[in-house]
């Protein structure tokens, strides 16, 4: 399947206008939806009738992405699943993302910082899979610790462990992709909206991609030049097959 992509701009200024006074969306309604697509991505291709094991690893950065990351793991939770954060630097600047947090609690989803084992986490012989979801488009290379050895240990662990990437896979340059021989390759890659320009740079023969974010009209996507995807029923996923 072919498909349109978004460069970092474009996808900045599409996120402004959903969220701006015309139309009227808030960053947590899309986080919610965002998050919601991602669960259901790692529930179709990890169903329950093909899988021992239910543990998820979810790697939370401090922005939007891992916003995203921290509804994932409380709707895995609803879905199933036995998500475990690994949350090591919080976002203290959106109260929002500590409700977040507080949900996840809630939900009895184990929140780890820094000071906690999370690499126990990373074990394959547990772990369904992991969800990178560390940072989004806005990112730009080099990754800053603690990530850096957070990315170093998803190296190791990847040939065993699918790796679920939110947006744009952590350490890829959202519109020239992989910037280095080393970076992570996952299994799958949950675009939201609509991909950008690094979801091209994938392998379909190693990493299933999925768009997610069923939330905007056909004549809104024709705006910024793509045909909305063909979700079928209630999915809030359509998985994009090469042609």
């Amino acid at each position: 399947m072919s498909f349109k992509t978004l460069v970092s701009k474009q996808a900045a200024l599409l996120d402004k206008d959903l969220m701006g006074p015309e139309i009227g969306f808030t960053l947590e309604q899309l986080m919610e939806l965002a998050g919601l697509s991602v669960a259901q991505a790692v529930l179709k291709e990890f169903p329950r009738s093909q899988r021992t094991k239910s543990q998820v690893l979810v790697l939370a950065g401090p922005g939007n992405n891992g916003g995203d990351g921290l509804v994932c793991a409380r709707l895995l939770k609803l879905f199933g699943f036995k998500p475990v954060v690994y949350y090591p630097k919080h976002n203290t600047k959106a109260p929002f993302f500590s409700k977040l947090v507080k949900q996840l609690k809630f939900f009895k989803v184990p929140v780890l910082n820094t000071d906690d084992d999370w690499l126990r986490y990373l074990n394959p012989n547990d772990t369904v899979c992991v969800v990178d979801a560390l940072f989004g488009f806005s990112f730009k290379p080099p990754v800053r610790e603690p990530f850096g050895g957070v990315l170093n240990q998803l190296r190791q662990a990847q040939d065993q462990i699918p790796i679920v990437s939110v947006d744009v896979p952590t350490g890829w340059d959202v519109d020239e992709g992989p910037v280095e021989p080393n970076c992570i390759v996952p299994k799958v890659l949950v675009s939201l909206t609509v991909p950008k320009p690094c979801a091209l740079k994938i392998d379909p023969l190693e990493t299933q991609h999925y768009v997610g974010g069923r939330f905007i009209p056909a004549e809104f996507a024709n705006k910024y030049g793509f045909e909305p995807f063909a979700y079928e029923n209630a999915d809030q996923v359509v998985k994009l097959v090469p042609e």
